[in-house]
């Protein structure tokens, strides 16, 4: 058995045990199926023995495979945690970021103040905005790093992941009945692309639709929508248990999903600003 296991083959392994699909771990890897397949043979001619066992279309470990996946975890957080403390510690400065609202639900601020404590020498200043205006500040260079949509932006930009939008209803209203449809905008909602393109799309099927409520925030939309004074147009992830999803079979057609990505101001080029980019990108893209 040879003595020295590669992380990246390491990273493979961690990434198909846990979506138990070959397949889709290529998708979230930005790999090719066959070159992870390649990957996992050659670890498993490295240890002697098989990790993966097939369970109709899905893999599972097998039981050393779970002796090498808890292995395996460690070492690639221990590997990330030096190189992140390396190269980051040491680095000084100031970064202006912008998010929008909706990603402060999710990981972001844990990962923020991860970083905060991680380079205790950069100073972190955040703005909760829309897309269109987050484009706006980081093209006029009013910012220098955003995680917003991509639609409009001529910034260079990292694409992060996919955000669904759906059609959000308090289910005891019975809003997707009336006529006309009753529903809660945002009227910045991705630069209006989306909005605009979700609206016309109603016009088409013949949805007669009238604005009850309009807000950009997103707090004050969730409320709207539980309180059932109309329907909204909300990222998957911002709905509350409170909320259902209304489909094509409520006569409500898809809206088209919108991709998050990390933007850069053209003049945001201090190494602060390339430590935080690094660490956003490792931990958000998928």
């Amino acid at each position: 058995m040879e003595s020295t296991l590669s992380i990246d083959q390491l990273r493979t392994f961690i990434e198909i045990a846990k979506v138990g699909s070959y397949t889709r771990a290529a998708e979230n890897l930005f790999r090719t199926q066959p070159a992870l397949s390649m990957q996992m043979k050659k670890l498993e001619e490295q240890i002697g023995t098989r990790v993966f066992m097939r369970d109709g279309k899905q893999v599972a470990v097998t039981e050393a495979g779970q002796v090498l996946l808890n292995y395996a975890q460690r070492i690639l957080s221990l590997n990330e945690q030096a190189l992140s403390k390396l190269a980051a510690v040491e680095t000084e400065g100031s970064v202006k970021i912008g998010v929008l609202e909706e990603v402060t639900l999710g990981p972001l601020v844990d990962l923020l103040t991860k970083f905060g404590r991680l380079c205790t020498k950069i100073r972190l200043e955040l703005l909760v905005a829309t897309s269109s205006e987050l484009t706006q500040l980081i093209e006029n260079n009013k910012i220098y790093l955003a995680i917003a949509n991509t639609a409009h932006s001529t910034a260079p930009a990292c694409s992060l992941w996919t955000e669904e939008y759906v059609w959000a209803t308090n289910p005891a209203s019975h809003l997707h009945l009336e006529d006309p449809i009753p529903l809660v905008m945002d009227p910045l909602t991705v630069a209006c692309q989306l909005r605009d393109d979700s609206l016309r799309e109603l016009d088409e099927i013949g949805r007669k639709w009238t604005v009850a409520f309009s807000s950009v925030s997103l707090t004050a939309m969730q409320a709207a929508v539980t309180a059932g004074l109309g329907i909204g147009i909300l990222a998957r992830s911002a709905l509350v248990p409170e909320m259902s999803v209304l489909t094509v079979e409520d006569g409500f057609p898809v809206i088209e999903d919108a991709n998050i990505g990390l933007l850069r101001a053209a003049d945001a080029n201090t190494p602060a600003v390339d430590c935080l980019a690094d660490f956003l990108i490792t931990h958000l893209k998928s």
